[in-house]
């Protein structure tokens, strides 16, 4: 019997930081099987320490027919493997286009998880539509960037979201961080969290 497509999650993640959250329960849950960054340039290699050559093609490299498992690195600061961002810029419609061939089935995989930056998210666009649901990973201990303001108005004029594929907005910070901080940013989040179910309403900390 031929397997079925994986399912896919959409992660949002405004900081390099988020292989941090990834180790956490809440971030485990998102995994899946397979990681992919999403992004026109490298960004969590360097956090992981892993080179990603010039000639390295990351997701797009399954354009080309390029085996996933070949694509994919395992690294110990992660729950799964994952497909880092091509080592050099990479067109957008390249990776647009790649998202699709994920839905291919393979026996390998159950899950996959798109790691999409939200400075990315908006040239990557209708493509993530892929995804069966959408979570976003905040690092709430980094100083807020207009980046985060322009992703939250696009992502509201996208309507990308909905009450059924919504796996919430999970703020993150380092263990330790300021008291008085995960207080106000659980003041601001508890509405929310009173309206949407299973939405959490404080920090999580994480060790990095």
């Amino acid at each position: 019997m031929r397997s079925a497509p994986p399912s896919i999650t959409c992660l949002f993640f405004t900081d390099p930081s988020l292989p941090a959250f990834l180790n956490a329960p809440a971030g485990r849950a998102l995994a899946g099987d397979l990681l992919v960054e999403c992004a026109l340039r490298p960004a969590l290699g360097y956090v992981l320490n892993l080179e990603t050559p010039a000639n390295y093609p990351g997701v797009a490299g399954l354009l080309g027919g390029v085996d996933i498992g070949t694509l994919a690195h395992p690294s110990d600061a992660l729950p799964a493997p994952i497909i880092l961002a091509a080592g050099a810029d990479v067109s957008a419609f390249a990776v647009r286009s790649a998202l699709t061939r994920l839905l291919r089935p393979d026996d390998r995989l159950r899950a996959v998880t798109l790691l999409v930056p939200i400075t990315d998210a908006r040239t990557l666009g209708a493509a993530l539509a892929v995804a069966d649901r959408f979570a976003i990973a905040w690092d709430a201990a980094a100083f807020p960037h207009e980046d985060l303001v322009d992703f939250a108005r696009w992502i509201a004029t996208e309507k990308l979201l909905t009450a059924e594929n919504f796996a919430g907005l999970h703020a993150y910070a380092p263990a330790g961080h300021s008291p008085a901080h995960a207080q106000r940013l659980g003041t601001l989040l508890a509405p929310v969290a009173s309206r949407v179910p299973g939405f959490p309403a404080g920090i999580t900390a994480v060790a990095v």
